[in-house]
C-alpha cells in the first residue's frame, strides 16, 4: 500500500465520503437532539409542576376555575396558565397559519422589542419572524379567521415580541399574542393549555395537585418539571428519529455502493499481483500470511479512509449548522457525542475488511507456479455461473411478482395496515427485482454493452476496441457499471414517482377543488372590483357565484347544508367545469351521500324554499350546486364570492397578493386552492432536491469508482497499450479508445437504471397515493429522464479523464517490458 497508493487512492476517496455522510448524519442527529432538549427544559423553565390536558381522547380543555383550584392549593407559590392554539393570518391576499397564545412572560430571552402588551380584546402583538415575513407595522388592522368556526376577527397590532424557547415552543414560526379572552375570541377554541406552578419541592406539589378535586374529575396530566421535560423530549424526538432514518438510508446506500468500489478495486489487485503474491509463496509464505497481507492492507485503508471521511464530516456538520440556521425553526447549535465518532468509523473499516474477504480468499489460491509466468496476469474474467444465474433469475422473478401484487393491492383498501402492507410489498419486490439485476449483471452488462457498443464498434478502431475490453472482463464490467446502476435507478425512481405523485396530486386538487381561487369579501361585488380583479396580471377569468347557508329536508333527513349558484360562465373557468354543468333550474348536484339520486329535497332558507331533484354522484362537490336563478328564487341576498383562474404556468402566491392589494379586497379573505398545488408542487420538488442530493453523493462513489476501475484496468494492460502504440495508435486514438469504453459502461448502466427506475417509480407512486377513489395518472418526466442519462454518461466520461492521461502515457517501449 506504500509503494503504491495510487491503486489504493479512488477506494479511500470512497470510504471517505461514505463515512463523511454517516458522519454527518449521526452528528446532525446529535446536534438537533441537544437543541430539543434545550428547548423543552426552556418551554418548562423553572416551572416546580406542569398541569395539561390528558392523552386520552375525552380530554378536557383547563378551565378558568381548575387555575384558581390550583393556585388555592397548598404550597403552590404561583399558577400561572398558558394559553396556545392556531388560526389563520390573511394579508394582502396571502394565507397563513399563526400561533395564537396569551400574553407571554417577558425574560431576558423573550424581551418586547417595539411598543407595549396588549391591554385589551382587539389587540396583539406579534413576534417578529411574522412581522419581518409579512412587513407588519405597529397601529395596523389584521384580519385573522378561526380553524373552529370560521368566524373572523380584527385586531390592531400595538407591540413586537423577539419571542425565545421560553416563551414559543416554535420561535422560528409566526406567532400573535393577545390577552387571555382576546386569544379565545381570535381563535374560537375556549380553555387554556398548560399551567404552570411554582414551588419548594415538585413531588411533594404533584401528590397535592394531583389529589384536587378539580384536577382528579377533570382527568388532567400532572407531571413534574423534569417530567414534563422528558415528555416534551419524547414527544419531539419521533421526529428526530425519522430524519435520523431518512438520512441514514441515504448512507446505507453510498456505503453499498462504497463496497462494490472496494470489492473490485482488492479484487483487481489480487489478479495484477498474481507473480507477486506466487513469489511470496515460492519463498514460503503460507496461505494465511498471504491471507493476513491483503486483510492487513485493507483495514490500513478503512482506517485511514474512515478518519479522513470523521473529519470531513465534522467540517461539513458545522458549515451546515452555522450557514443553514434559517432552515429551522428553532436554534440548532452543534453537539457530538462519542458515538457519532465510533460509529462511522468502526463501520468504515468493517465495510473495508468485508469488501476485501473475497478478494483474500483468491489471494491464497495463487500457485507457486504462477511466479514463473513472464507477463501480468490477467483480471478475472468468469462468466455468468450457472449457480448465480439461476439465482439471479429467481430473485428477478421474485421481485416482478412482489411488484405485481404491490400494484393489485393499492387502492382496494384504505386503512393504515392495508396501506403499510401495500407500501412494504412495493419495496421488498423492487429491492429483490434490483438485486437479481445485480447477480445478473455479469451476463447482462456484456450483453448489453455489445449492442449498445455496436454503432461505436464500427465507426473507428478505438471504439472498436472500446466495446471489446468493455466485454472481455464480464465480472469487472458488471462491477464498474452495478455501481453506476445503483445511483441511477433509485434518482430515475425518485423521479419519476414524484412525477406521477404530483400529476395525481394536481388532478386530485384540481377535481375537488377546481377554484384558483375564491374572494369573499364582506359585501356585494361592484363591476369595477370584478374587472379589477380581471385585469391582474395572470388572472385569466373571474366571475361571481352566490353562496348561503340553508335547511334541507329529504326523505325524513334534515340538515343544514351549503348551497352555491354557479352560471355556466362561472363553471368554465374551473379546473374541473364538469362538476358544476349540467344542473337545470329544478336540479342540485351534490357528492353528499346522505341524499339519494333522484330523491325530491326541499331546501329552505327563513320563509323561502324550493323543491329540487337530487342528482348525487362522487364527480360533483360536497356543497349543493344550483342554478343562479334558483339561489336567487331561495335567497336573492346571498353572499357573492368571485371564483378567479389563474395562468397555468402563474405564481399562485404572487397572483394571490396582487389580488390582495386590490383596495376593495384588503380585508377579504382568499382563499387560493392554486397556492395550495404549489404548496405540494414545492414540498414534492424540495423532497425530490434533497434525496437527489443526498444520492449525488452515492453517484460520486460510484463515478470515483469507474475512474478506479478504469486507472486499474489501464495498470494491467500496460504491455497491451505499448503494442497498440507500437503498431500505429496515436495518443489522442488511445484517449479516445479509454473515454469510450468508459462511456459504454455507463450507457449500460444508465439504460438498465432507467429502465428499473420507471417500473420501480409507477409502482411506488401508486402504493404511497393507494386509495379506492384515487386513480393513479402515469405521467413521465421525460426531459428529467433525459437529463439523468446525460449526467450519467457525462460522469462516464469524466472517470475517464486522469485513466485515459495515465493510458496515453504508455510508451511503445512498453510493449517489450515484462515486470
Amino acid at each position: 500500500m506504500i509503494r503504491q497508493p495510487r491503486r489504493l487512492l479512488s477506494a479511500g476517496i470512497a470510504i471517505a465520503l461514505g463515512v463523511t455522510f454517516m458522519t454527518a448524519t449521526l452528528l446532525f442527529a446529535s446536534s438537533l437532539n441537544a437543541s430539543i432538549r434545550e428547548l423543552a427544559a426552556g418551554q418548562v423553565r423553572d416551572a416546580a409542576v406542569v398541569i395539561s390536558p390528558g392523552d386520552h381522547e375525552d380530554a378536557k380543555p383547563i378551565e378558568q376555575q381548575t387555575v384558581d383550584a390550583v393556585a388555592a392549593t397548598p404550597g403552590v407559590e404561583q399558577a400561572r396558565a398558558a394559553y396556545g392554539s392556531w388560526a389563520q393570518l390573511f394579508r394582502m391576499g396571502a394565507k397563513a397559519q399563526v400561533g395564537v397564545n396569551n400574553l407571554p412572560e417577558l425574560t431576558d430571552k423573550t424581551t418586547l422589542v417595539e411598543g407595549r402588551l396588549p391591554q385589551t380584546d382587539g389587540e396583539v402583538a406579534v413576534n417578529i419572524h411574522l412581522r419581518d415575513s409579512y412587513g407588519i407595522e405597529l397601529g395596523e388592522e389584521i384580519t385573522t379567521q378561526s380553524y373552529a368556526d370560521q368566524s373572523q376577527t380584527q385586531s390592531k397590532v400595538v407591540g413586537f415580541i423577539d419571542a425565545s424557547s421560553d416563551a414559543v415552543s416554535s420561535p422560528g414560526s409566526d406567532y400573535l399574542f393577545a390577552t387571555d379572552s382576546g386569544a379565545v375570541a381570535i381563535t374560537g377554541i375556549p380553555g387554556y393549555s398548560s399551567i404552570m406552578v411554582s414551588g419548594d419541592d415538585p413531588e411533594a406539589l404533584k401528590t397535592a395537585i394531583s389529589e384536587a378535586a378539580a384536577i382528579k374529575d377533570g382527568g388532567f396530566a400532572v407531571r413534574t418539571g423534569s417530567e414534563q421535560a422528558q415528555y416534551q423530549i419524547d414527544q419531539m424526538a419521533g421526529a428526530s428519529r425519522s430524519i435520523t432514518g431518512f438520512l441514514l438510508i441515504f448512507a446505507g446506500i453510498a456505503l453499498f455502493v462504497s463496497v462494490i468500489v472496494i470489492a473490485n478495486t482488492f479484487s483487481i489487485l489480487v489478479a495484477q499481483r498474481a507473480r507477486q503474491l506466487a513469489m511470496m509463496r515460492c519463498v514460503g509464505a503460507t496461505k494465511g500470511q498471504v491471507f493476513s497481507t491483503v486483510i492487513g492492507e485493507a483495514l490500513m485503508l478503512g482506517a485511514i479512509g474512515s478518519a479522513a471521511g470523521l473529519a470531513a464530516g465534522v467540517g461539513l456538520t458545522w458549515v451546515f449548522l452555522h450557514f443553514g440556521q434559517g432552515l429551522f425553526t428553532t436554534e440548532v447549535t452543534f453537539s457530538a457525542g462519542a458515538s457519532a465518532f465510533i460509529a462511522p468509523f468502526v463501520v468504515g473499516v468493517l465495510i473495508t475488511f468485508v469488501s476485501s474477504l473475497g478478494a483474500a480468499r483468491r489471494a491464497t489460491s495463487v500457485a507457486p507456479l504462477a511466479a514463473l509466468h513472464p507477463e501480468l496476469a490477467a483480471a478475472e474474467t468468469k462468466q455468468l455461473g450457472l449457480v448465480r444465474g439461476i439465482l439471479g433469475a429467481l430473485l428477478a422473478v421474485a421481485g416482478v411478482a412482489l411488484l405485481v401484487a404491490g400494484w393489485r393491492m393499492a387502492g382496494t383498501l384504505d386503512d393504515e395496515a392495508h396501506r403499510t402492507a401495500t407500501i412494504l410489498t412495493a419495496m421488498a419486490g423492487a429491492a429483490l427485482a434490483w438485486l437479481g439485476v445485480i447477480v445478473l449483471g455479469r451476463g447482462l452488462i456484456p450483453a448489453l454493452a455489445r449492442v449498445i457498443g455496436s454503432p461505436l464498434s464500427r465507426t473507428s478502431v478505438p471504439g472498436e476496441l472500446a466495446v471489446s475490453n468493455s466485454r472481455r472482463n464480464p465480472a469487472r464490467a458488471a462491477a464498474t457499471a452495478n455501481a453506476l446502476l445503483v445511483g441511477v435507478t433509485l434518482i430515475g425512481t425518485l423521479t419519476v414517482g414524484a412525477a406521477c405523485s404530483q400529476a395525481t396530486v394536481d388532478r386530485e386538487l384540481g377535481n375537488h377543488y377546481p377554484q384558483d381561487a375564491i374572494v369573499a369579501p364582506a359585501g356585494e361585488v361592484s363591476d369595477g372590483v370584478l374587472h379589477q380583479i380581471r385585469d391582474t396580471q395572470d388572472v385569466t377569468g373571474a366571475e361571481r357565484v352566490t353562496a348561503t347557508q340553508a335547511q334541507a329536508e329529504s326523505g325524513g333527513m334534515s340538515k343544514e347544508v351549503e348551497i352555491v349558484g354557479v352560471s355556466h360562465a362561472a363553471a368554465q373557468i374551473t379546473r374541473a367545469p364538469q362538476r358544476y354543468e349540467g344542473v337545470r333550474d329544478s336540479e342540485l348536484f351534490t357528492s353528499d351521500t346522505d341524499f339519494i339520486d333522484g330523491q325530491q329535497v326541499m331546501v329552505s332558507q327563513g320563509d323561502r324554499s324550493v323543491e329540487l331533484t337530487a342528482r348525487v354522484s362522487p364527480a360533483y362537490p360536497d356543497a349543493l350546486v344550483v342554478t343562479p336563478a334558483t339561489m336567487f328564487q331561495l335567497a336573492p341576498d346571498a353572499s357573492t364570492h368571485v371564483w378567479v383562474r389563474y395562468a397555468d404556468k402563474a405564481d399562485a402566491q404572487r397572483v394571490t397578493s396582487q389580488l390582495g392589494q386590490i383596495d376593495a379586497l384588503k380585508n377579504a379573505p382568499i382563499s387560493s386552492n392554486a397556492v395550495e398545488r404549489a404548496v405540494y408542487q414545492r414540498l414534492i420538488d424540495v423532497v425530490l432536491l434533497v434525496a437527489t442530493a443526498l444520492l449525488a453523493i452515492a453517484v460520486l462513489i460510484a463515478v470515483v469508482g469507474v475512474g478506479n476501475t478504469l486507472s486499474l484496468s489501464v495498470l494491467e494492460r500496460t504491455q497491451e497499450l505499448g503494442m497498440l502504440r507500437a503498431t500505429g495508435m496515436t495518443r489522442g486514438q488511445v484517449r479516445k479508445m479509454v473515454a469510450l469504453e468508459s462511456m459504454t459502461l455507463a450507457s449500460v448502466a444508465t439504460v438498465i437504471g432507467l429502465g428499473l427506475s420507471v417500473v420501480f417509480g409507477i409502482v411506488g407512486a401508486r402504493a404511497l397515493l393507494q386509495s379506492p377513489d384515487i386513480s393513479m395518472v402515469v405521467d413521465l418526466p421525460w426531459l428529467r429522464l433525459a437529463l439523468i442519462a446525460v449526467v450519467a454518461l457525462l460522469s462516464g466520461w469524466l472517470a475517464s479523464l486522469a485513466p485515459a492521461s495515465r493510458a496515453v502515457k504508455v510508451s511503445p517501449a512498453a510493449a517489450l517490458a515484462a515486470e
